[in-house]
């Protein structure tokens, strides 16, 4: 369904009894000669197979996929169905969003850092043993209503379909291959996107943690660190970065993809 009414913009509702499918709208539009076209979400083969055509016609093509990161995106649209030459020539750039929580600047305070909690953070982020970040919580109050955190923001997973990945993809690599490849050539994982915040004290590790990979494996560290449940959903905090200045993490060319909610 259209849910908001944008000035400039075509939309049209689909309704596969009247016979107005993906593939029938797409051909619409193409008619009007768009400069861009949005696909709501890619679910199947049919509405992927339209978006490749859709490109593969020179036109900017923008849609969603559920994966858990960005190289995934590109196996699931093989494993869709999609042959690889079209995936590999189509696409040129997938991005991961997730959102964290906002620290409370209004009840902020210093966490605990243990020895363990320490270790947790070099050997979950692949940092050197030098680096020691300042570590934040939010107390709870009135403006938080208890819980910590105020707000929230965006980290990001972003990869560029290069001419190296776009050869991976046609041997029909697999995504820890693709992966590899993509931080080879600076791709920085969400990992570290959200290290970043907890670095400049916007967010917290353990919410950090809860929206990355690293929730599975590394909860129970949390436990060894000393921290209890209610440390744990209620923590937030806010600095920047004083002892890790090698300027890997002191610019965030993201920050702009989002705005503050």
């Amino acid at each position: 369904p259209v849910e908001y009414t944008l000035k400039g913009i075509s939309q049209v509702e689909l309704n596969r009894k009247a016979g107005m499918d993906f593939n029938a709208a797409l051909r619409s539009f193409l008619r009007q000669d768009p400069d861009v076209i949005l696909v709501g979400e890619i679910r199947d083969y049919e509405t992927l197979e339209a978006a490749i055509e859709a490109s593969l016609t020179g036109h900017l093509v923008f849609s969603t996929l559920h994966t858990n990161d960005a190289p995934s995106a590109i196996v699931r649209m093989v494993q869709m169905g999609a042959p690889n030459y079209l995936v590999a020539a189509s696409t040129i750039g997938i991005m991961a969003p997730r959102l964290v929580r906002k620290i409370c600047p209004t009840c902020i305070e210093p966490a605990p850092y243990t020895d363990e909690l320490k270790a947790m953070v070099q050997g979950s982020f692949s940092f050197g043993k030098e680096f020691t970040p300042k570590l934040f919580k939010g107390k709870g109050c009135t403006i938080c209503r208890g819980t910590g955190f105020k707000g929230r923001t965006g980290v990001f997973e972003m990869m560029k379909v290069s001419a190296a990945i776009r050869e991976l993809v046609l041997q029909d690599a697999s995504t820890d291959e693709i992966r590899k490849m993509a931080i080879k050539e600076g791709m920085r994982p969400l990992e570290q996107s959200a290290l970043a915040k907890v670095t400049q004290g916007i967010t917290t590790l353990e919410e950090a943690m809860r929206v990355t990979t690293l929730r599975k494996s590394e909860t129970k560290n949390l436990d060894r660190a000393g921290l209890d449940e209610d440390e744990r959903h209620e923590s937030g905090g806010r600095g920047f970065l004083e002892e890790f200045s090698d300027g890997k993490l002191d610019e965030f060319p993201e920050e702009a993809m989002l705005d503050e909610m």
